[in-house]
């Protein structure tokens, strides 16, 4: 039997849809997708606003994720240290098919071009943002003859629920929650050996932007890739 034969005989699905703990999940050490900061906020505030509306690609035989990297690490960044269901197509393969269908499932030459036309006829329902795209991609694929923007507002203003830097805030909290978790097992072992000493007398601040950050450590004569500052560098500041 030829292989097109074989495929008519068989039910085109080849694998099964399930919920397991994200717990369970590996990410594949192998894949060479990326994204980048500004992609990815992209992509959390898509799956905030409307979840995942595709299942991931998990092969139980290895626990490896096979396709969704970059929505898992999403859905990581809103769901923080939980451990929650994640809903994935079920495949059952080898390794070496496993990194064929990894890259086949990304692999953009397999999955056809914009038709630029159709794509600007959707932005009058549809904004580019909400898209999920950028004014440099759009300037990119028309060549700079389409505006990014929509008819009703020049610019774009920011959520007034949530700001660029959540994430970066949420990042933080997430860092000092583990620190304190571990000055409290120090605090705990404290009781054992009087002479320990638990060091939690700083505190951490998020800048608005880089330029306030710069603005910032020009006026203090901090050097400007200074990770942590003193007490006294920071009384610089207001004494100027």
């Amino acid at each position: 039997m030829d292989k097109k034969a074989n495929l008519r005989s068989r039910n085109l699905q080849s694998f099964e849809f399930g919920k397991i703990k994200r717990s369970q999940i590996k990410f594949a050490d192998y894949n060479p997708r990326i994204i980048d900061e500004s992609n990815q906020k992209k992509l959390i505030k898509a799956i905030r606003e409307n979840g995942l509306i595709e299942p991931l690609v998990w092969n139980k035989r290895t626990g490896v994720l096979v396709g969704g990297h970059q929505r898992l690490t999403a859905a990581d960044k809103i769901y923080r240290k939980k451990d929650y269901e994640v809903p994935v197509a079920i495949i059952d393969v080898d390794e070496k098919t496993e990194k064929k269908l990894n890259v086949q499932l990304n692999n953009p030459s397999m999955q056809g071009d914009w038709d630029l036309d159709e794509l600007a006829k959707l932005s009058d329902d549809v904004s580019f943002e909400d898209m999920g795209f950028n004014k440099a991609d759009i300037d990119f694929m028309f060549d700079g003859e389409l505006d990014f923007y929509s008819k009703e507002k020049e610019e774009l203003q920011p959520s007034k629920k949530e700001t660029p830097y959540d994430d970066e805030v949420e990042d933080e909290k997430d860092k000092l929650a583990s620190l304190a978790e571990f000055n409290k097992k120090k605090a705990d072992f404290r009781h054992k050996d009087k002479d320990t000493t638990i060091i939690n007398f700083y505190t951490k601040v998020v800048f608005p932007s880089n330029e306030a950050k710069e603005e910032f450590y020009k006026k203090a004569s901090i050097p400007a890739n200074e990770e942590f500052i003193t007490f006294d560098q920071l009384k610089r500041y207001f004494a100027n």
